[in-house]
């Protein structure tokens, strides 16, 4: 019985966790909000390679100097990055930017259109990232299937071929 309870549990904590952490680095979708698995060490320590960073939509107008921002890589279509503000300036309809990541020895600079969209970082969750990046792979998609689903029915064949305690007989004296 005490082996069961724990599986149990191990299957509940496993279970909350994972709810916890698609909640935590998911969730904010749902609001407008997006999240990025970071590749890089450039921003170390503040944000570790691995790490999943959730940002708010801003405005340029609303970035200051300090804010850590995601915005979309210059030189290669289709990438990303997170580095901090060092400067920026708006003139007219275009805003430009100086950014940098902590742990970079070169700045960045980059214009965007003043009313454009780029993505301030509220918070991080350490680690998930990896999952993340892992999940692009169709092996890991079917593993996210096929794990619960096992120890699901594990449980399930535990509970059916466990042995069953004899039920107590009532004797009259």
């Amino acid at each position: 019985m005490r082996a069961r309870a724990a599986a149990v549990l191990v299957a509940y904590a496993f279970a909350g966790l994972a709810i916890g952490t698609a909640v935590v680095a998911g969730g904010p979708v749902l609001v407008g909000m997006r999240s990025f698995a970071v590749l890089s060490g450039s921003m170390e320590p503040v944000l570790s390679t691995g790490d999943v960073v959730v940002d708010e939509p801003i405005g340029p107008r609303q970035v200051r100097v300090g804010d850590v921002v995601t915005f979309a890589d210059p030189d290669h279509r289709g990438r990303r990055i997170t580095h901090r503000v060092r400067s920026v300036r708006i003139t007219g309809a275009r805003a430009r930017f100086v950014t940098k990541g902590d742990a970079n020895d070169s700045a960045e600079r980059w214009e965007m259109d003043a009313d454009g969209r780029l993505g301030r970082v509220l918070y991080r969750v350490p680690s998930v990232g990896y999952l993340v990046a892992r999940l692009g792979d169709p092996r890991a998609k079917l593993a996210l299937i096929v794990v619960p689903a096992a120890l699901l029915a594990l449980l399930e064949l535990v509970r059916i071929w466990r042995p069953r305690e004899p039920e107590a007989v009532d004797v009259a004296a």
